[in-house]
This record gives structure tokens, sequence and C-alpha cells, in this order.
């Protein structure tokens, strides 16, 4: 009978130690969750250990919130709206450039491709009138023409007919000693009839101008021409006419004509 006291208390120890046991896993799960007893009265957390296995903690990498729950999400969405919605000015219309209008440059009105018709003759005191004519410089290939500026005595009238006339019929023998002649042979004809408007001479030939000549020669006969009127008479361009017809092309090779025949860049020789 004396072992039963033994044995009762052995069973006591155990349960302490059961218990014990049970407290130090207690303490070490709040531990874990952040718990320390010396600042805080109580001994276990107000919500009690619903929280196990659960971390109040974010993980360092932890998945980026979803925007949409965020409170100021509407905030950012009326900002960017804000943004789109602005409106920027933009300059549609564009500047009209000015106009720079140069008056020193006379309006020159290009002639018909018909024949005007006759106007009003000039007529001129006798006098002596400038007139142009060709010579050959240099041999061989390296020859090459130049005007060659003569004066004719005129009786007085109308110089447009009589300059022409003398054009065609070339330099005296005395000229032709020295080597000048003319590109105009005594084919071509001028008409009687011509028109000088607004500082344009309007003259017909006969169509010999197109023949008997190559590209050179049928220059010739245009320099022979523009030098000897423009600058004469009020005279600031010629246009030619031939059939009726205005002058486009001269020559099978086709030299094509300017709208108002000038003077052209060369060298003029005196006589």
């Amino acid at each position: 009978m004396a072992v039963l006291p033994q044995i009762q208390e052995d069973k006591w120890k155990s349960l302490r130690y059961f218990l014990g046991g049970i407290f130090f896993v207690l303490v070490l799960i709040e531990k874990s969750m952040g718990f320390d007893p010396k600042t805080s009265g109580n001994f276990f957390p107000k919500q009690g250990f619903r929280n196990i296995g659960k971390l109040t903690e974010k993980p360092k990498f932890a998945e980026p919130s979803d925007p949409f729950q965020s409170e100021t999400f509407e905030d950012d969405l009326n900002w960017e709206e804000e943004v789109f919605n602005h409106s920027y000015p933009t300059n549609t219309q564009k500047k009209q450039q000015p106009k720079i209008i140069d008056d020193t440059i006379p309006e020159i009105t290009l002639p018909e491709d018909r024949f005007p018709g006759a106007g009003k003759r000039i007529s001129v005191e006798p006098s002596y009138l400038p007139i142009y004519f060709l010579k050959f410089y240099g041999t061989g290939k390296n020859s090459q023409s130049q005007l060659v500026k003569l004066t004719r005595e005129f009786p007085g009238g109308d110089p447009i007919v009589f300059l022409f006339q003398e054009l065609t019929k070339g330099p005296n023998s005395e000229e032709k000693t020295k080597g000048v002649l003319t590109a105009l042979t005594k084919k071509i004809r001028m008409e009687p009839n011509y028109r000088l408007e607004n500082g344009v001479l309007h003259i017909s030939i006969s169509e010999d101008i197109n023949y008997g000549g190559s590209m050179e020669i049928l220059r010739d006969r245009l320099d022979q021409i523009t030098f000897t009127y423009v600058g004469n008479f009020g005279i600031q361009g010629v246009v030619l006419y031939t059939n009726g017809e205005r002058i486009r092309n001269l020559g099978s090779d086709g030299l094509s004509l300017p709208d108002v025949l000038a003077k052209s860049q060369r060298k003029v020789i005196l006589f």
C-alpha cells in the first residue's frame, strides 16, 4: 500500500512537464509572429491564434498591387483624361507670302501667230544709218564669223524697208576686198507692209530665209537683222513672219526662235 503515493506523484510530474512543453511551444509561435511579452501587457494577442501560419508583413518580392483597387486610381484617370482632352493651339491657316512686283521690268505682250497687218510707216530725215554684216576670222576649223558694223547713206523716208534691202544687197566692192559678206541672199525679200507696236517690229519676209545655210549661217542671218533694227527708231525687238504666219523654227534642223528677237551677246567689230 506504500507504493500508491509514489505513483500519484509521478503522474503530477508528467502533467507538469506536458503543460510546460505546450507553453514553450506557444511562446515560440508567438515570437515567430513578432509578439514580445516584455513590451505587451497581455501575454496573448487579443486576436488569439487566428493568425497562426499567416505573415503580417509582405514578402520582399511581393506581386504589384492592383491599380484599380487603389483609392487614388480615379484621380489618376481624371488626370489622363485632362491631358488627352487638352487642346493645343495649332496654326492651320497658312500665311500668304507677299507677292513681289518689280515695276522696273516692262510687261511685253507676246505677238499673235498671225501677221498683225500693216501699221503706220516711219519717216526719217536723210542721214547715215548703221548696218551689220559679217567677216570671218581664222582659218580652217578655227574660222569664226564676227559681226561687222558699217554705215549706209540714207536719202530719207522709210528706213525699215531700206535697211532690209541693203542687208540682202550685201557689201560693196571695197568692203568685199576686206572680207566683208552677208548671210542674207538677194532671194530673201521683205514685204513692204510692217507694224511697229509697243517697241516690237513685226515684218513679213519670204520663206527663202529657211534655205541655203547651216545652223551657224541661220544664226548669222537673225543677228544681222536684230542688230540692224534693235536700238533704232524705238525698236526693242523683232518678230518674223512668212506667208502670214509667225516663224517658230528655221532650217531643216529646226533652229527654234524666241518669242521676240533681241540682240545676242556677240562681239561687234567696227570698220
